[in-house]
């Protein structure tokens, strides 16, 4: 039924629907003749079909811009719920310490009981969290609230702020900065230009009143990343062309008690799955779409989409690990922006007359 709608098919002919459709014929090229892809052609059939059909209903939800701005806001307050929770459970009830070492080795990733919120990672919930104070952040900026309202959104915000910043995904904390500071720089009116100004006085003030901290997390360094980037670089000769196939694995191993088994960043993980032209592919869907978002700035919701687009453009570079896989917080990062963007409708050129 889906797929039968003409706004389905109008959907899927634009320039980043077909480099997307183009990119998905890789991956079930490489999982149906690559000797290296893990799992079978049906399998990574089955992920392209379900990555396609999450795409298109986001898309065609773009269309009905109230329906999908009250079910953004439902999600934002579930989550915003699960933030405050997280704290005063892990903080209030098991009495975790809150002073920095303490609170760097508690990281936060779940609520803390019956395995609710339980995002298994600290970097996974960082980037998950900072996908909804974005787009609370655009809740509130895009049109005018009550002085009720925006105090539960402040409110909610400080939660979701705190969360990720306990989660100590550094990669998190840049995206998130990224991604906010294209939407209010891209929206034209003053709340966006005070929010911008209250965020420039916190950094300076947090530069001020946590420097010994900061100077902590930047003796942290890459985490090791440097390494399995020189192992994934060592390794290029084998698959730069063709590519290890979908799904595979790059093993690397610090010690015989500690090995991971991806590139630590996305890109690099995808050029080493699907070769030159899979990063190509890749890399061209997502300029394509930027260059979308820019051409419907004026539009709040191309604006939303292009913010959390650049948020998971600066997450990929150190934290993503996969995006064509089940559905996880990871379709989130990505698909969601992607499919606001491929819904929203380009302006029409008005004719000039000569």
């Amino acid at each position: 039924m889906l797929l039968s709608k003409p706004a389905t098919m109008r959907l899927w002919w634009q320039p980043s629907a077909i480099i997307l459709l183009v990119l998905f014929s890789w991956v079930l090229l490489q999982a149906g003749l690559n000797p290296g892809s893990q799992s079978g052609l049906g399998q990574w059939a089955k992920v392209v079909f379900l990555l396609f059909l999450y795409i298109s209903a986001l898309s065609m939800l773009v269309e009905k811009e109230a329906l999908l701005r009250r079910a953004i806001l439902a999600a934002v307050t579930v989550v915003a719920f699960f933030a405050w929770a997280t704290l005063y459970y892990q903080y209030g009830v098991l009495d975790h310490p809150l002073s920095y070492p303490e609170v760097r080795l508690f990281r936060l990733y779940e609520l803390g009981w019956r395995e609710f919120a339980d995002l298994d990672h600290p970097i996974v919930a960082g980037l998950y969290y900072s996908v909804f104070a974005i787009t609370l952040c655009w809740l509130f900026v895009s049109r005018p609230v009550s002085y009720w309202q925006a105090v539960l959104m402040g409110v909610g915000m400080l939660g979701l702020l705190l969360y990720v910043l306990f989660t100590f995904s550094r990669g998190a904390w840049f995206s998130l900065a990224a991604g906010l500071f294209v939407l209010l720089v891209f929206t034209p009116n003053l709340k966006a230009r005070s929010l911008l100004a209250l965020g420039a006085i916190s950094l300076v003030l947090i530069l001020f009143l946590l420097w010994p901290e900061i100077q902590a997390e930047r003796s942290v360094g890459l985490s090791n990343r440097d390494q399995i980037w020189a192992n994934w670089y060592a390794h290029l000769p084998d698959f730069w062309l063709w590519g290890s196939g979908i799904g595979a694995e790059l093993f690397y191993r610090f010690s015989e008690a500690y090995k991971v088994i991806h590139a630590h960043s996305l890109y690099l993980q995808l050029w080493f799955e699907l070769g030159i032209v899979g990063i190509s592919l890749f890399a061209a869907f997502l300029v394509s779409l930027l260059w979308k978002a820019w051409q419907c700035r004026q539009q709040p919701l191309a604006r939303l989409g292009g913010a959390l687009l650049v948020f998971a453009i600066v997450a990929m570079v150190t934290d993503i690990y996969a995006v064509f896989h089940r559905p996880s917080p990871y379709w989130v990062v990505l698909w969601f922006p992607v499919g606001i963007l491929l819904g929203v409708q380009k302006p029409e050129r008005v004719p000039t007359s000569g």
